[in-house]
């Protein structure tokens, strides 16, 4: 199993100790699996930081890779630190006053703003409004696949993030907009359960990689401190 989306303690909202987490991808028999802790600006403003330097001699105590969910609302500069092994970058602002296709139109403009100017290497949770608000996706196939293009271009990597399953009876992104990844030629994913407690790791990756299995895809993860795709069992 894989789960390449986790939070612990290190996150503002992560509830996670380490220690917890290390027993419960072990109990689940999880061969990969990144820490990625949430390093956030909005608004020209870093708003959610952790201890890099902790989090890294924490990693190094228990041998594990570095990661970090890096977020950007467009706004101002934004500055990530260095040294990490693997970055998922995850836009979470919108504007819940707007309509439904505006709502998401103007989140996935922010995304392929942001994702054009920051060094990452997995998009997380595409459709990410889709848990939370009414947000019209397939109204905006056109920036959608401008953002899965870029992703396929410059070799970076879709993520299936699993906690949708648990706020609206879907993954994000859709399997819609998946397909799409695939059509266009996208051939590595990632998944993650976005688990901000040790209960809930894992949650959703079984079924959402058996839906999976009809792309034929490999899956990014961190094998020790160096990125490789494996093929799922």
């Amino acid at each position: 199993m894989i789960d390449m989306h986790l939070h612990s303690t290190f996150s503002y909202d992560g509830k996670a100790e380490i220690d917890g987490i290390i027993s419960q991808v072990q109990k689940l028999g999880i061969e990969h699996f990144c820490i990625t802790d949430h390093y956030e600006y909005e608004n020209g403003e870093l708003v959610h930081d952790f201890n890099v330097e902790e989090y890294f001699l924490t990693m190094e105590k228990y041998d594990l890779p570095k990661g970090a969910e890096i977020s950007w609302d467009g706004v101002g500069e934004a500055i990530f630190p260095e040294g990490f092994d693997y970055l998922l970058l995850g836009i979470h602002r919108y504007d819940e006053n707007l309509p439904p296709d505006e709502l998401a139109r103007d989140y996935l403009e922010r995304t392929l703003f942001v994702m054009e100017r920051v060094k990452f290497h997995t998009l997380a949770h595409l459709d990410y409004p889709a848990r939370y608000a009414k947000a019209d996706f397939k109204a905006n196939r056109d920036l959608i696949e401008k953002i899965l293009v870029f992703l396929v271009k410059n070799e970076r990597v879709l993520e299936i993030n699993t906690a949708g399953l648990f706020k609206h009876g879907k993954p994000n992104p859709d399997y819609w907009i998946v397909e799409m990844y695939y059509d266009l030629g996208g051939r590595v994913v990632t998944i993650g359960s976005d688990a901000h407690e040790s209960q809930h790791i894992g949650r959703g990756i079984e079924e959402v990689m058996k839906e999976l299995k009809k792309f034929d895809f490999e899956y990014l993860v961190v094998d020790g401190k160096k990125l490789v795709t494996v093929k799922p069992r």
